[in-house]
């Protein structure tokens, strides 16, 4: 079985299903979302984040450094300044370890299965009284398929709700055994144009809709995430293309969520060093106006229920209740 990296467990999450959850975020993805925000989980090796105002140009990780990825330099008034040269990098990480101010931090970790667990689990009183759970993330689960029909084997056995977050590009016959154990599948569906999901994501979208489909098929729970991105996919094109698509299943859906874009990853993609290369740095947040064409025409398909940003509220025991928090439409 191929173990991911955990490159977070994150307590008390609200947007990542119903009630309060614990969210487990594993590291690699083989979609490449230009815009994503949680740059740290495409790459499934280990990395690490470099937090230039905290460097003190020690020199502690030019010493344990095996490949001349770190070097002192000569600053423009005769100071010591580090350089660092990713390019070399072989991920040693002895660099994390010999840095005292703390500039360094390793993303990605090992962890063991009862380990996570026995951490998702320690929340179990908020997952009842709030009808919360456990979800998967990432990064992409599925592209992990036998670890996360294991864990979700183990979550169910503690009796605790499992949401899994994916864009469902896996085979049917590595999503099928996971119907028993996830209660909720959250989708996303990035764009309905399949050269535009090929040119820019490099996956083909077809595969994805037969998923969806399938999982409708087979009366699963789904709940579709729309993340909605400037100059992508928010034209009236695209929004009359979901709007003909997910009106075809509304009643089959738990509901959707419009996630308008955000630029809360930006620190993330300096601290990794591939602030370059990140195409949305200089894009502004998507105004709230500007999505109520999409907004009115879902709600008109009958869709259970319709949010904005993805904060469906904290229900009750056993999911039986269903508060509807923020903007729930």
């Amino acid at each position: 079985m191929q173990t991911p990296l955990i490159t977070e467990i994150q307590r008390f999450s609200l947007q990542d299903g119903p009630g309060i959850r614990t969210t487990i975020f594993v590291k690699g993805c083989p979609l490449h979302c230009p815009w994503c925000h949680n740059p740290e989980t495409q790459n499934r090796e280990k990395e690490f984040y470099f937090y230039a105002d905290k460097c003190v140009s020690c020199g502690r990780c030019v010493e344990v450094c095996p490949t001349g990825a770190s070097v002192m330099i000569t600053g423009p008034q005769n100071e010591p300044v580090l350089k660092l040269d990713r390019s070399k990098c072989n991920r040693c990480l002895k660099c994390v370890d010999a840095c005292i101010p703390g500039a360094r931090v390793t993303v990605g970790k090992d962890l063991p299965m009862d380990a996570i667990i026995k951490e998702a689990a320690a929340d179990l009183p908020f997952f009842k009284n709030s009808g919360g759970g456990v979800t998967l993330s990432g990064g992409d689960p599925l592209l992990f398929p036998e670890f996360t029909l294991e864990i979700t084997k183990r979550l169910k056995a503690e009796k605790i709700h499992v949401g899994l977050e994916t864009s469902c590009f896996q085979k049917w016959e590595k999503i099928e055994p996971l119907l028993p154990y996830v209660d909720l599948f959250l989708v996303d569906i990035k764009s309905l144009n399949p050269q535009k999901h090929k040119d820019v994501l490099g996956w083909q979208l077809k595969p994805i809709l037969q998923n969806i489909e399938t999982l409708i098929k087979s009366n699963a729970n789904i709940r579709i995430h729309l993340p909605i991105i400037p100059g992508f996919n928010n034209s009236t094109e695209d929004f009359e293309a979901y709007v003909s698509y997910l009106g075809k299943f509304a009643k089959n859906l738990t509901g959707i969520d419009v996630l308008p874009y955000h630029v809360y990853g930006e620190a993330k993609y300096s601290a990794l060093n591939s602030y370059d290369t990140y195409k949305f740095k200089d894009i502004g947040q998507i105004p709230g106006k500007d999505l109520w064409p999409l907004i009115n025409s879902l709600k008109k398909t009958g869709v259970p229920n319709l949010t904005v940003g993805g904060l469906v509220g904290i229900g009750g025991d056993g999911h039986k209740k269903s508060f509807k928090k923020e903007v729930v439409l």
